[in-house]
């Protein structure tokens, strides 16, 4: 749980752009769950490991809002997690997108905080993309103040987890590229360190995802430097 990153939220006035082309890689706004520099095309819904609730709308080529919620079965509701981001694209042409917005994490009712975070995409001819991402933390508000490095994650009433958050200015690399032989299977992967200040303190993310057009569905591992090793999944539907 140390490495459930940021990723959401820029409350921002939406402004003209050019049209660009309709994006050749499905859910091409992310890989797994980082955010890339592309825009949401429409809308999607779908849920992460079967209790995280999320959807998203991209309104135009510029402006992409999404958010999440759990429904974790017995949990009371303050100690339910949340994201609510949104994302401005600033440039997408010629294999390069750049975009840049806000996240907003809820914790539990008692831990929330907000990130700035920007990302620079480059998709190949073969579909294959990679994505830099750097994210700084705004803003933290804890039971123990908003400058405390240890955060307590209370989940009612299955117990509590603490984790340390020092610094401020974290990272990302993404990746996805198609199978060979098979265009409906990626092969996608994520690598997160929340405070460069700390280079091992990494999470590490790889699935494959089955895709088509209107559903796609990924199942991998991750693995984080606590040590800990952990199944994930991601089953999204677009409109």
């Amino acid at each position: 749980m140390r490495k459930l990153f940021p990723i959401f939220l820029l409350l921002v006035i939406t402004t003209t752009a050019r049209a660009t082309p309709t994006d050749s890689v499905v859910d091409g706004y992310r890989h797994f769950i980082m955010p890339t520099g592309k825009p949401i095309e429409g809308g999607y819904f779908g849920f992460w490991e079967l209790g995280f609730l999320q959807g998203g709308y991209g309104f135009g080529d510029v402006l992409s809002v999404s958010a999440g919620f759990t429904v974790m079965p017995t949990v009371a509701f303050r100690s339910q997690f949340g994201f609510l981001q949104s994302k401005l694209t600033f440039f997408d042409d010629q294999g390069f997108s750049l975009a840049g917005g806000l996240n907003f994490l809820r914790l539990t009712s008692d831990n929330t905080l907000l990130h700035l975070f920007g990302s620079l995409t480059y998709e190949s001819q073969n579909q294959s993309r990679i994505t830099g991402l750097l994210f700084y933390k705004l803003y933290s508000n804890t039971p123990n103040g908003s400058n405390t490095t240890l955060m307590t994650v209370n989940v009612v009433p299955y117990g509590a987890f603490t984790f340390n958050y020092t610094g401020g200015l974290g990272a990302g690399l993404g990746f996805d590229t198609p199978l060979p032989g098979n265009q409906n299977m990626r092969f996608v992967a994520e690598v997160w360190n929340h405070d460069l200040t700390e280079p091992t303190a990494l999470g590490i993310l790889g699935a494959v995802r089955l895709e088509s057009q209107n559903f796609s569905s990924d199942f991998g591992f991750m693995f984080f430097t606590l040590p800990l090793i952990a199944p994930v999944a991601n089953f999204v539907w677009r409109f």
